[in-house]
């Protein structure tokens, strides 16, 4: 039997990790503070590893209290399509909810675990909070989860659903009920010019900087419709990156009669900020060997690191290729991984990078010791939020290629209104991509970009300059500076802690 004193926190994602990965650090806050909590990750096979691989990376005085009371539990037995419902939730969480016995289907280990006391859903997750609204008849509150920062929320999440979602799809679709009315979430971009509070200003078409499929609008659809009305929301930002968009934001929940907690960045209790020892794990020797070397040869904050994530890759390949032979045409060391199933690497290529003295490829990175590592100066990105936190806590600032999603505006917002960043703006694509761009609005047309592999080209050779020169050295002092204040909010009466209090005491204790 489960001792009655224990609480049960519930945690479900849409299957992509970048949603995932935020919640271990998160988990482990929670549980140094609330030894008495369990919290359980209810999700799918691919997930599973991966959040295990991070357990297994926790240090020791961290892995008993996760042993004990931070559960993954593979309730599928398979990858799941995050564009998909998963629809094992719901007999799962009516289970947990009768007191049943569920088990893991990877691990094959059994739990039967508490009431939930609250449940934290990925907004774009509805399904899910649809279950348990009816399950537990309103009783059970969920907060959002929301893998990102205030003013991006405001922008895309703050608004009136369009009234298109159909119940039964949410719920129960497959794939071949899903993927075809994608398109149809997408909303007209009209020039429209878009800002919210502490945010780059933008047009409308400029959050599709790349060729991209738009599913990404069902998502804000479907968090338009959810977060309004649980019982609060995560943020995982803080005041120092966020300040004016998040008291925006607490306006906004506010308003809802609910409570907007910031609780970036994603760190685990009393970890270390700036550069750490790097690991020395057998399956990422070859790369720590390598940044050693180029340490030597080059010096610190020597290379670029250029990774676009698990899921992102640009539609154009040429424009990554032009990237990358400039940068070691200038005798700039690199460190390229790409994990993304839809990057093919052509012979060619592989062969040059092979060939190279000062390259490194890798299909699947150990971002966390690359970035902490001496010799890493700079990461090219696509400025996901969750690079954004890693880069900030180890101090290494970013060149951006957003591709869609929240990082074009974040790559605006740290370039243009941070001074922390530069963006690279000639390895855009499509129809929305190439237009004008609202920062360039006053710009004589024969200065405006060409969009070209040449122009590509020549903005990296102008890019290693920069990168060497005053203006280098200015965005990368801009960067330290926000990165050391950003970190800081888990300090004892720090912003990020004191909201995760008050969510415990309201929602917990």
């Amino acid at each position: 039997m489960v001792p009655s004193t224990q609480k049960h926190i519930l945690f479900h994602n849409t299957a992509a990790w970048g949603h995932h990965k935020p919640i271990l650090p998160f988990a482990m806050q929670i549980l140094q503070s609330r030894p008495n909590v369990i919290i359980s990750v209810l999700t799918g096979a691919d997930v599973y590893a991966k959040m295990m691989a991070e357990v297994d990376k926790l240090p020791d005085r961290l892995k008993e209290g996760a042993k004990a009371g931070f559960h993954v539990i593979d309730i599928c037995g398979r990858p799941l399509n995050p564009l998909v419902p998963c629809l094992e939730f719901e007999p799962t969480f009516k289970a947990i909810y009768n007191g049943e016995t569920i088990k893991c289907l990877s691990s094959g280990k059994e739990y039967t675990l508490p009431p939930v006391a609250v449940g934290i859903i990925d907004p774009f997750s509805g399904y899910a909070i649809e279950a348990i609204r009816e399950i537990s008849g309103n009783k059970t509150p969920y907060l959002s989860w929301v893998t990102g920062n205030a003013g991006c929320g405001l922008l895309l999440f703050k608004g009136t659903p369009s009234g298109k979602l159909n119940m039964q799809t949410v719920r129960y679709g497959g794939e071949q009920d899903v993927m075809p009315i994608l398109s149809e979430f997408a909303e007209p971009l009209t020039g429209a010019v878009k800002s919210a509070p502490g945010i780059a200003t933008m047009y409308d078409y400029e959050i599709y900087p790349q060729e991209f499929p738009l599913a990404g609008d069902m998502f804000i659809d479907l968090a338009r419709t959810y977060i309004a009305s649980g019982q609060g929301m995560f943020i995982l930002s803080s005041t120092p990156y966020d300040g004016e968009a998040i008291d925006a934001t607490k306006e906004w929940f506010s308003s809802l009669g609910q409570v907007a907690y910031p609780v970036g960045p994603a760190l685990l209790p009393d970890s270390p900020s700036g550069p750490s020892v790097t690991s020395t794990r057998g399956d990422i020797k070859p790369v720590v060997e390598f940044l050693d070397k180029m340490q030597k040869v080059h010096g610190e904050k020597s290379v670029v690191y250029m990774s676009f994530g698990t899921i992102f890759w640009p539609q154009n390949p040429e424009n990554v290729w032009a990237v990358i032979e400039e940068l070691l045409a200038s005798g700039t060391p690199i460190v390229w991984a790409h994990p993304s199933p839809l990057c093919v690497v052509p012979e060619d290529k592989l062969k040059m990078l092979q060939d190279s003295d000062i390259a490194f490829e890798i299909q699947w990175a150990p971002q966390e010791e690359i970035l902490s590592h001496p010799a890493t100066g700079w990461f090219i990105s696509h400025g996901g939020w969750n690079s954004i936190q890693e880069a900030m806590h180890y101090r290494v600032p970013q060149i951006f290629w957003p591709i869609g999603a929240d990082q074009p505006v974040n790559a605006a917002t740290m370039t243009l209104v941070k001074k922390a960043g530069f963006e690279l703006i000639e390895v855009r694509t499509g129809e929305h991509g190439t237009r004008k761009m609202y920062r360039f609005k006053d710009l004589d047309p024969k200065d405006l970009p060409t969009f070209t592999v040449d122009a590509v080209r020549r903005e990296i050779r102008e890019l290693v300059s920069k990168l060497k020169g005053e203006e280098g050295m200015t965005v990368r002092k801009n960067f330290e500076k926000m990165s050391r204040e950003f970190t800081s909010v888990w300090n004892e009466g720090g912003e990020a802690r004191e909201s995760m209090n008050a969510f415990l005491k309201k929602f917990v204790d």
